[in-house]
């Protein structure tokens, strides 16, 4: 068994990750740290009542170190920057998968210009292995002690784009659509998520100013250093969980049947990913860690079509599947579960 503590137990990343792992044969949760909630953890979260003993706790996180194997940071931005290394330096063989955006970019002027805060340890981010294992980073994850789970947007995004990137088939700028559900901006109310504001509602937010950018752009950079320019405009949607992304890609006149054999080459076989003839429905993976993923080209153009739950494939989701691939398992344990509709 992987033993395992989430700090930041009372977000909705730290309940999804409790969730997931009552369905994990080799994962066994041991604490979940918060600064504000006290007592039985199914007090706090009712629909994960009589599934789990466990209360909340304040244990340091080199105390939560030394009896673990593995650390989930589901904390806010610059917690786990802050954090990190006391925690590696107290167990030489503890791994950490942090789902905040701590450690998502390996330059510290970006990650403060992004996050609008300095990093705490700089020195950590060239030690992180970004995780989408579908783009290409499986092999580092295998190795890595620190993983930077992407952030929600920028998954979706880059299963849109990274194939056609990689193949070396955009000859353009590229512009991206994406819409959110409210419980991408965490679980504290705000005016964006309170329910009168965003029900029956629809708005673009930070249209290409988002945090996420710095990380897709990243992500897509090919090894000589050349990089994408991605215009991308995310949107608020009055539902609770979903990415609908809707990326449009130039190419060449001509090299449209290749983009789509490209796209679906490249996820055929991955467990995660699913090919859609037709538009991908978020109410289709709401609750799973499926990306579900369409193609359609015109004239110089191709439109990739991805929606995901970004609590799941967003999120926790792929935390688990990281997680995973830390420790040898199999990429589908404890992920199994398809979405729940309606």
């Amino acid at each position: 068994m992987i033993r395992a503590a989430i700090v930041g137990g009372t977000g909705y990343g730290g309940m999804e990750l409790l969730r997931l792992s009552f369905a994990h044969p080799e994962l066994e949760i041991t604490a979940l740290t918060s600064r504000s909630a006290s007592g039985p953890v199914g007090d706090s979260l009712p629909h994960l009542r009589g599934f789990t003993d466990l209360h909340y706790t304040n244990v340091p996180v080199d105390v939560l170190a030394a009896s673990n194997d593995l650390l989930f940071f589901a904390t806010p931005h610059g917690v786990a920057a802050s954090q990190v290394p006391t925690a590696l330096a107290a167990h030489p063989d503890l791994k950490i998968v942090d789902l905040s955006g701590d450690h998502r970019l390996k330059d510290a002027d970006a990650y403060s210009q992004a996050y609008g805060q300095p990093h705490a340890h700089p020195a950590s981010l060239e030690h992180a292995v970004y995780g989408l294992p579908e783009c290409g980073q499986r092999e580092a994850l295998s190795s890595a002690r620190l993983v930077a789970n992407p952030g929600c947007h920028a998954t979706a995004t880059l299963l849109a784009l990274w194939p056609l990137v990689q193949a070396g088939l955009v000859t353009g700028r590229l512009s991206v659509s994406s819409v959110t559900g409210s419980s991408g901006s965490g679980a504290s109310p705000s005016a964006g998520t309170h329910h009168p504001w965003r029900s029956g509602n629809f708005r673009a937010y930070r249209p290409l100013h988002h945090q996420h950018v710095p990380e897709i752009v990243a992500a897509l950079t090919a090894a000589d250093g050349s990089a994408p320019v991605v215009d991308f405009v995310p949107h608020s949607a009055p539902i609770s969980r979903g990415i609908a992304v809707t990326a449009f890609v130039p190419v060449a006149p001509g090299d449209e049947d290749e983009a789509i054999a490209t796209v679906r080459g490249t996820y055929e076989g991955e467990a995660f990913v699913r090919w859609v003839e037709g538009t991908p429905e978020v109410r289709a993976v709401a609750g799973s860690n499926m990306a579900d993923v369409s193609v359609v080209a015109g004239d110089g153009v191709v439109v990739v079509c991805v929606v995901i739950d970004n609590l799941g494939k967003g999120m926790a989701g792929t935390a688990v599947q990281n997680a995973n691939i830390l420790f040898g398992l199999d990429e589908v344990l404890g992920l199994g579960a398809p979405g729940a509709a309606p």
